[in-house]
């Protein structure tokens, strides 16, 4: 009986903690043979989830900036924070990695993928 109880514990901490992971939304605006584009916004706490950049270049405008959280997916790099005004643009390698806003104020970028 108490290995149950046990068990059902561990299972509500496990849904409580996915519950807490608060995805961004994404908008693909314009998607042809040269670019995609694409609006995501993050409200604080949010994060993209790991994901896979699969066109070499890109360039990220920052429509409302903030602090962000860039993690890779080899977990040998240390995570690179990102304090970025709005109006501000960046060009960014292809990569695989998870962005979360660990800032105060929400995040939007307006990110074009170069096919």
């Amino acid at each position: 009986m108490s290995r149950i109880i046990i068990m059902a514990i561990a299972m509500l901490f496990s849904i409580t903690s996915i519950a807490e992971v608060h995805l961004g939304t994404k908008e693909i605006l314009l998607d042809n043979k040269q670019v995609e584009v694409v609006r995501v916004v993050y409200p604080v706490g949010a994060e993209s989830g790991m994901h896979t950049h699969k066109y070499a270049n890109r360039v990220v405008y920052f429509v409302k900036g903030g602090k962000l959280e860039l993690t890779s997916n080899d977990s040998s790099k240390p995570a690179k924070v990102l304090t970025v005004e709005d109006g501000k643009t960046l060009f960014l390698p292809a990569t695989i990695h998870n962005v979360k806003n660990i800032g105060s104020t929400e995040i939007i970028i307006v990110e074009t993928e170069i096919k």
